[in-house]
């Protein structure tokens, strides 16, 4: 019985520490697009366990909380102004600058 309580209290912390933000359509961690509702950015250094998103050509085109990166052809990324916005993503997530797609301008976004 105990081994139960120690298992539902391990589950709800790791509930606990994922944004509501994340989906197979933003955020969640992926190995290929049939793990996401459209593209999985792959597994690497500036992906750390691959990242779901959105393909877009302008920042209207994206979800919430995220922008429109001009990285990768164009992608759906969380918006953030400090790398601890970003540690829900993991541990190797952080704020960086890119350009805005479509914008002329440079936003902060979750990226390894």
């Amino acid at each position: 019985m105990r081994s139960a309580w120690i298992a539902i209290a391990v589950a709800g912390a790791l509930v606990a520490c994922e944004s509501s933000d994340v989906s197979r359509e933003v955020g969640a961690r992926c190995t290929s697009s049939d793990d996401c509702d459209e593209r999985c950015l792959a597994p690497s250094t500036a992906y750390p366990g691959g990242f779901c998103s959105l393909a877009c050509e302008r920042d209207g085109d994206c979800p919430g909380s995220t922008t429109c990166a001009d990285v990768d052809g164009g992608v759906c990324l969380f918006t953030c102004t400090t790398d601890a916005e970003c540690a829900f993503l993991g541990p190797d997530w952080g704020c960086e600058a890119v350009d805005l797609r479509g914008g002329g301008i440079k936003v902060r976004v979750c990226r390894g």
